[in-house]
């Protein structure tokens, strides 16, 4: 048979991946795995979710898909661990992949003990900046899972900086990719009207200046630096207003609404929560921020970024990267540093809008040439099926390329 005829009867091999992850609450690993999970050709990929600890509604997004997601609890009963290898030995998987250290970490414990003996990938979201801060616990996890970061087929990093971090942490990096996160961009563009909506439920004027943030509460996130940066603007800029969306980031949270009193700041800090319209929130930004003391790559600068919003952040993971020449970065912890980046965007927009305009287009040209989501997935597929045919050479002319 020649080679023409060869491509012509060539069947393609339908992929079976088992996605592990530490958890599916709403934290931005779990939120870009629901995000992949749902662009991925389903005609050749067959998938399942085993969530080690808890999950949140991103669990039933999932199983939207038709896609089974199995919870451990394993925080409740870590024995539980024994069921993820009952569903791994039922499904059988081609390839492990996990999402986060403890995801990726089962996956290495239990593949030698499947029938496939399949290749795990260890994605890695965490970012590194002050680790030596954190208790002593933690530093000492990292280490292990340092030790035995040879052992999976492929480390998967979401930025280049995270990469470089974990070198010093003992991770072998010999098998390592970066796959930067991307944003979907048939839910995130510009949508002006949307983004009014979102202002006139929060009464907020349509001619004001809004800088929103878009994090869950967690110290690394450094939502007290916000909360001083924003009463440094609010005393020369009254027309500003502020943003905060995220788990945890609401009227419930005594830290932050105590601090916002403090700071005169009712009635300009205005604190949602968690939200599922992020496209429609972020369209109420003039101006998206993050004041970070550490991330890998924020999807939050990506999404305001592609829908035309310039970014300020700090200098932290693969910001300046992503960002490039089209916002601000600013020091680390320094909140007088980033009261003035906003100042500064506050003052181009108000002296020369054509300028803004233009800064806000370049943001999301930026986007769409190096960060969306079609990509991000294509990658994801490629590597799933150069990992089959390696673990599989006598079958790999049945994987399709396309």
């Amino acid at each position: 048979m020649n080679d023409n005829n060869k491509a012509k009867n060539k069947v393609t091999k339908v992929i079976k991946v088992a996605h592990i992850s530490t958890g599916l609450e709403t934290g931005g690993a779990e939120v870009q795995l629901l995000r992949l999970l749902t662009d991925i050709d389903k005609s050749k990929f067959e998938m399942i979710v085993i969530s080690l600890h808890n999950e949140t509604y991103l669990a039933d997004r999932i199983r939207e898909l038709g896609l089974p997601v199995h919870s451990l609890q394993l925080k409740k009963n870590p024995l539980n661990v024994r069921k993820a290898y009952s569903i791994l030995k039922e499904f059988n998987p081609d390839v492990i992949h996990g999402t986060m250290y403890e995801g990726g970490v089962v996956g290495t414990l239990f593949n030698k003990f499947l029938p496939k003996k399949p290749p795990v990938i260890w994605t890695v979201h965490e970012p590194l900046e002050h680790y030596d801060k954190e208790p002593i616990r933690k530093r000492l996890q990292l280490r292990t899972w340092g030790l035995i970061s040879k052992l999976p087929a492929c480390m998967m990093y979401v930025s280049n900086l995270n990469k470089e971090q974990h070198v010093a942490w003992g991770f072998n990096n010999e098998k390592s990719i970066v796959i930067p996160n991307g944003v979907d961009t048939s839910k995130c563009f510009p949508n002006r009207p949307a983004g009014l909506k979102v202002r006139h439920s929060l009464m907020i004027p349509d001619d004001a200046f809004v800088i929103g943030k878009i994090a869950r509460f967690h110290r690394q996130k450094n939502h007290i630096g916000f909360m001083h940066s924003a009463a440094m603007l609010a005393k020369t800029q009254p027309h500003v207003h502020f943003m905060l969306v995220g788990t945890n980031v609401d009227e419930n949270n005594e830290e932050l609404v105590n601090l916002r009193k403090e700071l005169g700041l009712e009635g300009k800090v205005h604190m949602l929560g968690n939200r599922e319209d992020i496209p429609d929130v972020v369209n109420a930004f003039d101006l998206a921020t993050l004041t970070s003391f550490g991330e890998a790559f924020p999807l939050t600068l990506g999404e305001a970024m592609v829908s035309g919003i310039p970014c300020v952040a700090t200098a932290v993971g693969d910001n300046d990267y992503i960002i490039g020449d089209t916002g601000l970065i600013t020091p680390i912890g320094d909140d007088e540093a980033m009261a003035e980046a906003w100042q500064k965007m506050v003052e181009i927009k108000k002296e020369t809008p054509d300028t803004y305009a233009q800064m806000g287009q370049a943001a999301r040209q930026r986007t769409l040439d190096n960060f969306t989501l079609e990509q991000q997935v294509k990658q994801h597929e490629d590597l799933y099926r150069n990992l089959y045919n390696n673990n599989n050479a006598s079958e790999s002319d049945l994987i399709a390329e396309s």
